[in-house]
């Protein structure tokens, strides 16, 4: 076969290959977005290729390209039959190359073989390989070489059928580009930063945004269920289920009998769950159910929601006989009903009443179901009371920030402070910026709120620069202030940081912004003329919680950041989860390979420090380097 019939027979079905043959990043989500325990090989991910022979004319290349201008194939596959090499050629290099120098570069091409210009260093995978050695190979490569597509063959004597791809002798070819390498780690980032890995089930904090996302997108009302029966009101439950005798079987039978039971018990709550019920590992012997009560009116409701708390706990009781006997257990149960939405009700507040109602069930001696009030309403724990509103905590000066120190993994000089707000409650004191932020969040006050941080972070920022220079203490000159999704979606959002600089009498270049891993591509996509312009203008933008959700990664390219952060879920599983190890290596060496700072959050004791730091970790950040004080209580007000 000669060279010219070789590359006849590969091309011709690459090019006519049904659109369905080609993965899109979307795809590339889905797949890489699976439990624990199945696996995405880059075959999945990949697309068919283009596979010529090295002897073949660059014109000819030339001519196919052009004739076939949407053929999403961004890479060539080369074969060199003589030298027993196999390379490829990236089409936008290509492409390139064939107009320069000066205009020239077809002519000066044409009667080139593609062995000339062909990449024969490039690595070849096998279909079988998986995300994990797709990222090994990419960040072996020299940089520039980074975005090249990976190589991906399939044997002939492999028994998978036939595609686009196949050369003479039966072997597959594909290749994979690097962006959609990117997003299946991405992808399955997320699904393990939102996931229990015993159980499979969420953890808490995607519970929580679960639960919020509920409360957030359903309507208040339904259609009539029926002649005389009126509209059904929509409510959020949620049951807090708490294994009463855990303890018990671990002492007896070990912890390896005690996590065989809660995996048994995860799979009985998910099969007792309805289809949009939400279940959740929430830490060591608790779960949660998240769930949407119709009923027209409260008595109803809270029959309805006792009734499916009292599945879960069936569900519980339930003997598996797959286990050891005597590793059993019953549960207290709490449930917890929100008033008819649309009105306001926090995640925390509910999951916090259903939590009480269990300790209830508990009390009385366990393997039962307690029910509170409605949480939302006036006889039960409203979210009203539980947190008066945000917008009078602003008015009335009840905010404050307190400052986390960012350290230099090597020196733990402090590079920066990170700004977190808080709230003194005029009845239960100091609360965390959850609260704040769910309460910003009910109300529609994002906005409002991230303009009063970050004006109140640079006032404080300014003090501090004027009491260094006076007194030479050691003050940071850095700050870093979060962005809401909100704020990102908005038009001014770079006349409004840029405004509030210069009314706090501030350099750009002094202030990092935070960019939330929970917005979505959509959002980002709108606010990046805006997060472009305020990088011009010197603002450092940094990606916050790398790893917890898929967006970011995607965004790399788009926007130009000067800084990632580790989501503390990583950092916390690194010595114990080999996922979340490979997890943080793979974003150091992103971040190291992109010359961007990378930060770890979370770093709660030594040993993690010293991993990250022999990682390459740059700046580390967490309780083990210091908790977040008032401005007056940090070491450099000491030096004034």
């Amino acid at each position: 076969m000669t060279g010219d019939e070789h590359q006849a027979d590969a091309l011709t079905p690459a090019h006519t290959a049904p659109d369905s043959a080609i993965m899109t990043i979307t795809d590339a989500v889905r797949l890489s977005a699976v439990p624990t325990g199945e696996s995405t090989t880059l075959w999945d991910l990949a697309e068919p290729a283009w596979v010529l022979d090295a002897t073949t004319a660059c014109a000819d290349l030339d001519r196919r390209l052009r004739s076939a201008p949407a053929h999403r194939c961004s890479s060539v596959v080369v074969l060199d039959h003589r030298g027993g090499r196999v390379g490829s050629i990236q089409r936008q290099r290509f492409e390139h190359a064939l107009g320069g120098p000066f205009g020239f570069g077809r002519a000066l091409l044409a009667r080139r073989s593609l062995a000339e210009v062909t990449d024969f260093d490039a690595r070849v995978l096998p279909a079988e390989a998986g995300v994990g050695e797709g990222l090994a190979v990419v960040f072996e490569r020299p940089a520039h070489r980074r975005t090249d597509d990976l190589v991906l063959r399939r044997e002939a004597t492999d028994p998978a059928g036939a595609d686009a791809g196949r050369t003479g002798d039966g072997t597959r070819w594909r290749v994979l580009p690097v962006a959609v390498l990117m997003e299946a780690a991405a992808g399955r980032m997320a699904w393990h930063a939102s996931r229990d890995p015993l159980t499979g089930l969420f953890n808490r904090g995607a519970f929580f945004a679960q639960l919020q996302r509920m409360i957030d997108t359903v309507p208040g009302d339904l259609e009539s269920r029926g002649p005389g029966t009126g509209p059904a009101q929509v409510r959020v439950g949620v049951v807090f289920v708490d294994l009463d005798r855990l303890k018990t079987v671990n002492d007896t039978l070990g912890h390896d009998a005690g996590d065989a039971l809660i995996r048994s018990v995860a799979a009985r709550l998910r099969t007792a769950a309805r289809p949009r019920d939400v279940v959740a590992r929430l830490g060591g012997d608790e779960f949660a159910v998240a769930c949407l009560v119709h009923a027209r009116d409260e008595q109803e409701a809270t029959r309805t929601l006792h009734a499916i708390a009292t599945r879960h706990l069936h569900a519980v009781r339930t003997p598996d006989a797959r286990l050891d006997p005597s590793a059993r257990s019953s549960a207290s149960v709490g449930a917890a009903l929100s008033v008819p939405l649309p009105q306001p009700v926090g995640a925390d507040t509910l999951l916090r009443e259903a939590d009480t109602a269990m300790y209830a069930a508990k009390q009385a001696g366990g393997d039962r179901v307690s029910t509170t009030g409605t949480v939302g309403d006036d006889g039960g724990a409203t979210a009203e009371r539980v947190a008066p509103s945000l917008q009078r905590a602003l008015d009335r000066d009840e905010l404050v920030l307190h400052y986390q120190p960012i350290v230099d993994a090597r020196t733990r000089h402090v590079l920066s402070v990170e700004a977190l707000v808080r709230w003194q409650h005029p009845d239960r004191g100091l609360l965390g910026a959850a609260e704040v932020l769910d309460r910003a969040h009910a109300e529609r006050l994002e906005v409002a709120l991230d303009r009063w941080v970050l004006r109140t972070a640079l006032a404080q920022l300014r003090t501090w620069e004027t009491t260094r220079r006076a007194d030479g203490n050691r003050a940071p000159s850095l700050i870093n202030v979060n962005v809401s999704p909100a704020s990102l979606s908005r038009p001014d959002l770079a006349e409004s940081v840029l405004g509030a600089v210069r009314d706090g009498a501030a350099r750009p270049e002094q202030l990092r912004l935070e960019l939330p891993e929970t917005a979505s591509l959509s959002t980002m996509e709108v606010a990046g003329p805006q997060l472009r312009r305020l990088a011009g203008a010197g603002v450092a933008l940094v990606f916050d919680d790398m790893g917890a959700g898929a967006s970011s990664l995607r965004n790399l390219s788009t926007i130009p950041v000067a800084g990632m952060k580790i989501d503390r879920s990583f950092v916390a599983g690194m010595l114990t989860r080999q996922g979340d190890r490979a997890v943080v290596e793979m974003l150091t060496n992103l971040a190291v390979g992109l010359g961007l700072r990378i930060t770890a959050e979370g770093v709660e004791d030594a040993a993690q420090e010293q991993e990250l730091r022999r990682l390459g970790v740059t700046a580390l950040q967490g309780y083990h380097i210091a908790h977040p004080r008032a401005a007056d209580d940090l070491p450099w007000a000491a030096d004034r």
